[in-house]
């Protein structure tokens, strides 16, 4: 069996590894070597005796190929593109003016992002996180985790996972990696935590690298519900926006109850009611007119008009009601 924890860069998925590490605590078989070929992916995927738990992110070097779907499990983990180039950066120490950023680097690192999320989706045995979900709320994910993994977990061993994978916790680790090295199980590298909050690309990248992000990646953006910021991308998902605002159009008309039977007597006879009072409105004007010249014809029309009048202005004003009896014999 193999366990392959993947995912974006700075998307959560060191919490998901150490969460999914605790949870496969004592099984017979496991491992998690820090470095390792992707040859020996297929046979331990192969092999229902090993229990090879790695811990990847892509890169271009790799493929489709170099992930078995058989014999294999997937916990992949994303998060807005434009905070997984933002903490990079962030990671990295680079300023606005380092040769390290800017516009084409921002769009390497979202293409190969990109890239990675639709190579990882592509495997049939995948559990997906959403960092923005599980960040603030570890005994879900644990409890997602374990349920993924078939492991049984009670609320006490949720909560020693919590205590054990805590922000406090992590941050401990980043320095215990500065000085020692990074820990084959926990895999907390240097400058680990550099920004967790939700949107903190705002605070770090240009206007230059945000809208080359969102011209490569506009489309996934909307798809996964991040709101887009620039012009350009929401140019790019005009279309997609306009599908979305009628299919949510046609599903709350197919939700509307049908109309009642009284209900459509009522429509029927109020569409009767306007032509009735214009009618009458003409022949109370034919009536003026025909005054001077044909009295006889001039007390017609008066009586024609209020008559639909009156029939139009019942139709307008009626409703169907029960009418209960105002006695009892």
């Amino acid at each position: 069996m193999l366990i392959v924890v993947c995912g974006m860069h700075r998307s959560g998925s060191t919490l998901v590894w150490q969460v999914a590490r605790h949870l496969l605590e004592g099984t017979p078989g496991l491992r998690n070597p820090r470095r390792i070929s992707t040859d020996e992916f297929p046979g331990a995927a192969a092999d229902p005796g090993d229990l090879l738990m790695v811990k990847v992110h892509f890169r271009r070097a790799l493929t489709r190929e170099h992930f078995p779907s058989d014999g294999a499990r997937y916990l992949y983990t994303y998060r807005d593109v434009r905070d997984v180039v933002a903490s990079l950066f962030r990671k990295g120490e680079l300023g606005p003016d380092d040769p390290g950023r800017g516009a084409d680097q921002s769009r390497l690192i979202a293409r190969r992002e990109l890239r990675g999320d639709e190579i990882w989706n592509s495997k049939p045995d995948i559990w997906v996180g959403r960092y923005e979900d599980f960040r603030n709320d570890v005994p879900n994910l644990v409890r997602s985790l374990a349920d993924y993994l078939g492991v049984a977990v009670d609320s006490s061993r949720v909560a020693e996972i919590v205590r054990d994978v805590d922000s406090q916790s992590q941050e401990q680790r980043a320095e215990a990696a500065r000085d020692h090295g990074i820990d084959d199980n926990l895999r907390v590298t240097v400058n680990h935590i550099t920004d967790g909050r939700v949107g903190a690309w705002r605070d770090t990248l240009t206007t230059d690298e945000l809208e080359a992000i969102e011209e490569l990646s506009a489309t996934w953006l909307f798809e996964h519900s991040y709101p887009l910021e620039t012009p350009l991308g929401r140019r790019k998902t005009a279309g997609l926006r306009k599908a979305r605002r009628q299919a949510r159009s046609s599903t709350s008309a197919s939700l509307l109850p049908a109309p009642s039977a009284p209900e459509l007597r009522r429509r029927s006879r109020q569409r009767w009611a306007v032509p009735l009072l214009a009618t009458s409105a003409v022949l109370a004007l034919l009536g003026v007119l025909a005054a001077f010249t044909v009295p006889a014809a001039s007390a017609l029309s008066w009586v024609l008009s209020l008559g639909c009048a009156l029939v139009g202005a019942y139709l307008r004003g009626r409703r169907d009601r029960a009418l209960a009896p105002r006695w009892r014999r």
